[in-house]
């Protein structure tokens, strides 16, 4: 299997999950001997700087989705790859007609991490019917979809009216955490100011992610002058976020980060990580929050923080946009004790080396 050609096709390689995991993936497929190909619609990118030398880039300098139809045929053509894997609809049926007319070389594999509801369709003005209509005839006739969560893998089979056998689940993999590289008083005190109680929220600072609940909520928080919220992640939401914070005068408790690379150092730190999205499909921040056992406040989106803490009971649990459950949230689940022995056992699922396996199973079996 050593000298294989895997394709990765995406628009960039930014500081979201679907970009970190690709990170992690390529760079440990490299390292198998695999010869991998990450295409980008842009070069561009916070993550571009991590990835393995061996790593061979193609920039196709795309401002639109649909001008890589053309590039991609050409170069699936030219490389002939035996896996091509592209991620981020509509990008997926783009290059699902690039390996049609390029007489379907390689192995095609589409990897979804968008949950299909009614409010992802509105958040992006999507018309429902028309995207079940292109994605039953662009997912009809590849090799195989990958999901990101059990939960998406069952919504998937629900729109499609054909070949449901090829859907496979395959998390978000994370890094593996070494506690004794951390100095866990050093952080707390130069990230969070020493404060007693230390909150944490990571990800891109769009409406889905909903961290103004988060806000209304910490600014009524009992143990307010002793807190301290820090806010990784850019986005278009964080001058709204910034200037909410400056009005209600709690600006001494709140520091907006910006990206960060290096995010461990802050969960180890944190006394609670905080995922407050309305929807999202398998959130890597609550994964890699679980690594780091950092005590953990999810809201119960749809659809992946419910199949990642309720089996066995590993964070708290709220509904939604709810200032008040959240607010109750912060106190259940600072006074919760973390099983260490559940969450040993469930870091091993989400390990590079055992995601990556998963992948290369399915690509070439």
């Amino acid at each position: 299997m050593k000298n294989k050609k895997i394709f990765i096709i995406l628009p960039h390689l930014g500081g979201g999950g679907a970009e970190k995991s690709t990170l992690y993936l390529v760079n440990d497929w490299v390292k198998k001997n695999y010869v991998v190909y990450l295409i980008l619609m842009n070069k561009k990118g916070e993550l571009l700087s991590k990835l393995d030398s061996k790593v061979k880039i193609i920039d196709l300098n795309c401002n639109r989705i649909y001008k890589t139809f053309l590039p991609c045929y050409k170069l699936i053509k030219l490389y002939k790859p035996d896996v091509i894997l592209t991620l981020m609809w509509p990008l997926t049926s783009v290059i699902f007609f690039a390996w049609i007319f390029s007489f379907k070389r390689g192995k095609l594999f589409l990897a979804d991490h968008n949950p299909f509801i009614n409010e992802w369709f509105q958040d992006f003005k999507i018309n429902k019917m028309l995207f079940i209509l292109s994605y039953n005839l662009t997912y009809l006739f590849a090799s195989g979809i990958i999901c990101v969560s059990k939960n998406i893998k069952n919504e998937i089979k629900k729109i499609l009216l054909f070949k449901k056998n090829n859907i496979y689940h395959i998390y978000n993999p994370v890094k593996y955490f070494d506690k004794n590289s951390y100095d866990i008083k050093y952080f707390k005190k130069i990230l969070f100011n020493q404060s007693k109680y230390c909150f944490l929220s990571v990800g891109r600072l769009k409406k889905s992610r909903d961290v103004i609940t988060v806000l209304e909520a910490f600014k009524n928080f009992k143990h307010l002058n002793d807190s301290r919220l820090v806010i990784l992640g850019d986005g278009p939401e964080k001058n709204n976020l910034m200037k909410y914070v400056k009005n209600n005068n709690i600006h001494n408790y709140v520091e907006f980060k910006g990206f960060v690379e290096d995010t461990y150092k802050y969960y180890c730190a944190a006394d609670l990580y905080i995922h407050s999205s309305l929807y999202d499909a398998m959130p890597l921040t609550l994964i890699e929050a679980l690594v780091c056992n950092t005590k953990i406040l999810s809201t119960d989106c749809k659809y992946g923080p419910r199949e990642i803490l309720k089996k066995d009971n590993l964070g708290i649990i709220i509904k939604t946009n709810d200032t008040n459950e959240m607010l109750k949230g912060f106190d259940e689940a600072l006074n919760t004790k973390i099983d260490t022995i559940k969450r040993e056992q469930m870091k091993k699922e989400f390990l590079i080396e055992n995601i990556s396996k998963q992948y290369l199973k399915v690509f070439f079996n």
